[in-house]
């Protein structure tokens, strides 16, 4: 496999890049759209295994990094909702305040 210093290629160069303008909710429903990939490459990676456990060698470390990069981009995608929600809480405030002056 192509590693440097431990870590595959695919988890290097693997970016979530999201719409600026895209709301928490459309940030949460591109994470349960990723960790939903990664919910169905797992079912197939369990499909693939026969019963005695075997599987051809230089596929299954395949599977496995691509569902690695399935749930990190799931994990930035709720990471980006999740700072969207306390910026417009904040901006949502910070506005409250200023109105009240």
């Amino acid at each position: 496999m192509n590693d440097v210093f431990g870590e595959a290629w695919v988890n290097r160069h693997t970016n979530y890049y999201s719409d600026p303008d895209a709301g928490p909710d459309a940030l949460l429903n591109d994470a349960t759209e990723w960790l939903q990939y990664a919910h169905s490459a797992i079912h197939l990676v369990v499909e693939l295994v026969d019963e005695r456990g075997g599987m051809k060698g230089r596929h299954l470390p395949i599977m496995l990094e691509g569902i690695a990069a399935f749930i990190e981009m799931g994990t930035s995608c709720a990471a980006q909702a999740h700072l969207r929600m306390q910026w417009e809480q904040v901006r949502g405030d910070t506005e409250s305040v200023v109105a009240e002056s």
